[in-house]
Order: C-alpha cells, then sequence, then structure tokens
C-alpha cells in the first residue's frame, strides 16, 4: 500500500486532474457540422421530483457501488438553497460498524484547489499579491532557473511546468516528507522544468503547495488559519477546516481502498494523506453546499473578481483543458457544469454544479477509487435530461472509420494514457476503444460516431474522443473528460 496520496480532479483519469467544456461539439471541423451532434439545450430549472422519487432514483445509483456493509459515500442534491436529498450510504468505520451520516466529514482531496484559489483571489483583492507577480517575490528559496519565470496565476491554471511532486519517488517514500516544509524542500530540488511556462496545461499539485505558502507569506498567518477567517468563518461553514497534520479529527469517516463493492482495505492515516494546499481541508456535504450557493452569490468577492475563477486558461484553444482557478469549467450536453474532483488514500469527493439550472451535487466517499464520475454523471441525467441536447449519432461509412484504427499514446502526467482504436468485431461500422491508464486500470468501451472526426466514449461519464488532423491526414486524437483535454499521437511502432 502506497503512503502518498493520488491527488486526482478527476476519477476517470483520461485527463489527469474533475468549465464550458468544448466538449462533445465545440472544435468540430467543417467534416462534423453536418451531425448536428450538440443543438443547444435548453435553460430552465431542475426537473421536478418528489423527494421521495429522487431518494428511489439515487438509491438504485449507489447501490450498485456501495456495499452497505462496507465503506460509502454521503450524497447532497441540491436545487440552490432547497436541499432535495442528503443522504449516507454504508459505513462510516468498517471494523466498528459504524455507519455513515449525512453529517460526517472527510479530506476533501483536490477540491480544496478552489478554495487555496480563493484565499489568492482574496489577497489579490486586496493588493497583497498579484496574479501575474513571479514566484520569486513570494518564495525567493525556489530554483533560480525559473522561480522569476512562473507566475502565480499558471500556478492556479497548472501552466508553470513545475514537476508533480506526486510521482514515482514520493510514491515510494512518503514517510520521508511529515510535514508541509519538507514538501517546500522537495520541490526547491526540481531545477529543470518540463516546459516552457504558459506553452501547455499539465496537472499539477506541485504548484499548489507552492500557493498554499504564498498565501501563508502574503497574509502573514497560516493557510489554515486565514481560510477559516476570510472564508469559513464568513460562510457559516463550521465543519471544515485545514487539517495540518496527522492527528484524528472528530466525524472524520475512515477512508479505505476500494476494489469493488466487496472488497475494500483500510487507508493508511498520516501527514501524506492530507497534505498541502492541494488536498488538505476537511469537510462535509452541507458545508461544501454552502459554499457552492455562495460562490454562485459572489459573496466573498464582487462578481468582477469572483468571475475570473470561470475564465479557463487559453479558452480559444481547443488542445487546452478547460481550467479557471482550481475548477473545472464544462459542458455537459449543452449545459454548463462547474466541477472538481478529488482523491487522497482513503477517500474521494466530487463538487459539481450547474449553475444556468440551479443544481448543486455533492458526493463525499470514504471509499478512494468508487466511480464518483459515473454516479455524478447518473445523478445529473436523472434531473437534467430532459434539458440536455440530444447525441444523434453519425451515419459514417466504414471507409471514414479505417484510419482511425490504431494505437495513440501520450503522457499527460506520470502515467501512459495509451488507446487502441480496433474494429467492432464483425461490424465494420463501429470501432472499440481500449484506454490503458498506466497500470492503475484499463477501459473498453464501443464508440459512437457524432461526426467524422467525433466520438462519444461514454456520455455519462462525460468523455469524448475528437480526431485531429493535418496536412498528412490524421495527426492526433483529443481525449476529454469534461473540462480536462489529453492530447495523444501516433505510438511509435512496437509499443
Amino acid at each position: 500500500m502506497p503512503t502518498a496520496r493520488p491527488q486526482e480532479s478527476s476519477p476517470a483519469g483520461c485527463c489527469g486532474g474533475d468549465a464550458t467544456r468544448r466538449g462533445a461539439g465545440a472544435g468540430r471541423d467543417a467534416d462534423n457540422q453536418e451531425a448536428g451532434t450538440h443543438q443547444s439545450g435548453r435553460k430552465g430549472a431542475v426537473t421536478v421530483l418528489q423527494p421521495e422519487s429522487l431518494e428511489g432514483r439515487v438509491d438504485q445509483i449507489v447501490t450498485e457501488h456501495v456495499n452497505p456493509r462496507g465503506p460509502g459515500l454521503v450524497v447532497l442534491v441540491a436545487r440552490e438553497q432547497e436541499v432535495l436529498l442528503h443522504k449516507a450510504y454504508g459505513l462510516a468505520d468498517v471494523e466498528s460498524g459504524r455507519r455513515l451520516a449525512p453529517d460526517d466529514r472527510f479530506v476533501i482531496g483536490s477540491v480544496t484547489k478552489q478554495f487555496a484559489c480563493m484565499a489568492v483571489m482574496l489577497l489579490c483583492r486586496d493588493g497583497r499579491v498579484g496574479y501575474d507577480d513571479p514566484v520569486a517575490r513570494y518564495l525567493p528559496e525556489m530554483p533560480a532557473s525559473w522561480r522569476e519565470r512562473i507566475t502565480v496565476r499558471q500556478l492556479m491554471h497548472h501552466t508553470s511546468g513545475v514537476r508533480e511532486y506526486l510521482a514515482g519517488d514520493f510514491w515510494e517514500n512518503g514517510e520521508d516528507y511529515p510535514d508541509l516544509g519538507s514538501l517546500l524542500r522537495l520541490i526547491v530540488t526540481y531545477d529543470e522544468l518540463e516546459f516552457e511556462p504558459g506553452t501547455r496545461w499539465r496537472y499539477c499539485n506541485s504548484g499548489y503547495i507552492m500557493l498554499g505558502e504564498i498565501v501563508a507569506r502574503a497574509a502573514g498567518q497560516s493557510f489554515a488559519d486565514y481560510l477559516r477567517h476570510r472564508v469559513f468563518e464568513p460562510l457559516g461553514m463550521a465543519g471544515t477546516e485545514v487539517g495540518v497534520n496527522a492527528d484524528w479529527l472528530p466525524g472524520l469517516a475512515t477512508g479505505y481502498e476500494y476494489e469493488d463493492p466487496e472488497r475494500a482495505e483500510r487507508a493508511p492515516w498520516n501527514f501524506s494523506v492530507v497534505g498541502g494546499a492541494d488536498g488538505n481541508i476537511i469537510s462535509g456535504a452541507a458545508d461544501l453546499h454552502r459554499w457552492a450557493v455562495a460562490q454562485r452569490a459572489s459573496v466573498l468577492l464582487p462578481p468582477a473578481s469572483s468571475s475570473l475563477a470561470l475564465v479557463p486558461c487559453r479558452p480559444w484553444d481547443p488542445s487546452f483543458s478547460r481550467y479557471g482557478f482550481g475548477l473545472e469549467i464544462t459542458e455537459r450536453r449543452g449545459i454548463r457544469e462547474i466541477s472538481h474532483g478529488g482523491g487522497t488514500l482513503g477517500y474521494w469527493t466530487h463538487l459539481a454544479t450547474f449553475p444556468d439550472e440551479g443544481l448543486v451535487v455533492v458526493l463525499l466517499s470514504n471509499a478512494a477509487g468508487i466511480d464518483l464520475t459515473r454516479i455524478r454523471g447518473r445523478i445529473a441525467t436523472e434531473l437534467l435530461e430532459d434539458k440536455m441536447a440530444p447525441l444523434i449519432p453519425a451515419a459514417v461509412s466504414p471507409g471514414m472509420l479505417e484510419d482511425k484504427i490504431g494505437i495513440w499514446s501520450g503522457l499527460p502526467r506520470d502515467q501512459r494514457v495509451v488507446v487502441e482504436i480496433g474494429a467492432g468485431g464483425d461490424a465494420r461500422d463501429q470501432l472499440m476503444a481500449t484506454i490503458r491508464h498506466g497500470d492503475l486500470r484499463v477501459e473498453r468501451h464501443a464508440l459512437t460516431p457524432l461526426g467524422r472526426d467525433l466520438f462519444c466514449v461514454d456520455p455519462v461519464s462525460n468523455i469524448y474522443m475528437q480526431f485531429t488532423r493535418g496536412a498528412g491526414g490524421l495527426d492526433g486524437l483529443r481525449l476529454t473528460n469534461g473540462g480536462m483535454v489529453v492530447n495523444l499521437k501516433p505510438a511509435p511502432a512496437g509499443q
């Protein structure tokens, strides 16, 4: 069992990382326009379901993933401030048999990142930090090779090029880093950048470790104290705090590593599970709902300032992920979705809002590895399907599919993603995709053509494939999962 934590934002894993998503349809070439894949989604209030009807539907979805005798999750669904469902499933502690309660708390992993960005935004509003200030202004100990070239904004956007600290050597030696100071000293050793700042997007927890320290130095108090005084207390988030060490906290569900509903193993508990501003907040569903409502209403900052969080880095470039300040700016079949996921050893979290519909979905699990992406997608579909744009399969001839067959690969993070495209059995008019995420897992999907080069992989998990073309024909495969984008190239022969 590793001692480090995977701060994933997207459990689907294809894009490293879970707003308006170019998703299925944006950036299509002229050959794809005739498919008419996504007409505009219809706007309006969330589908009206009686509480008992909603509860029954969510029960059916959750019980496919949760064994009542194992770790589980807490679900909260709300329309604006009105809570439609707030329910716990499974056990908070398998060994003692204690059941999860709706007000139990969890380590929320990378959902912390939007709070870290809010701290930076408040400091920028107060004139104590500048988005385009160099890192050197606050962290002069960082390597001379890049501390003047990377900005605070690039850390927030994951475009800095700094090496990811949650990689191989950390996984093998996580216990060697017992506190935040040791993590910062580790990052100081990363002299070489992976790419020139601002030229690429790559999910990077190291950047958020630095952001937490920037907040502390600029504010003159710890990251934990600053968030408590400026965010948690003003919003009435009494059950939320920043984890600063390995002390066990009241109301915290025990974390487990999840294989399937019948197999879960208790996860280790140490400082590396909590970590820094990349994933160290502990919270509950009701508080995260308060946070989501406050964000939509611009409670902490005026709209002109708070809206900056929803501007994706390089929004004009489809090869870049649609990532704002700690948020994925996504679209789900024509409906705007703002979300982020978080994973750490023993815990998995999703927080999603559908701002035009007033819908909030909070999922908190003590079963790390449970497919919250799919659970969230099915809940959203139950409530919003009548407003979603229909998926209309395109009529594509076998000849238009043949050039997609092959192997495509890329290294979006420390795990290589390989996609093998082949014919679907005896049917020459269908493609199958096998997606490998390093050594973590393998997925197999039948692809639904939405145009000559655009395919739906999984509408519930919001995963699509867009093949890109150059002068010589197909030259790339763009795999999108919500607001995250992975750019793949034809694999070298023999891979």
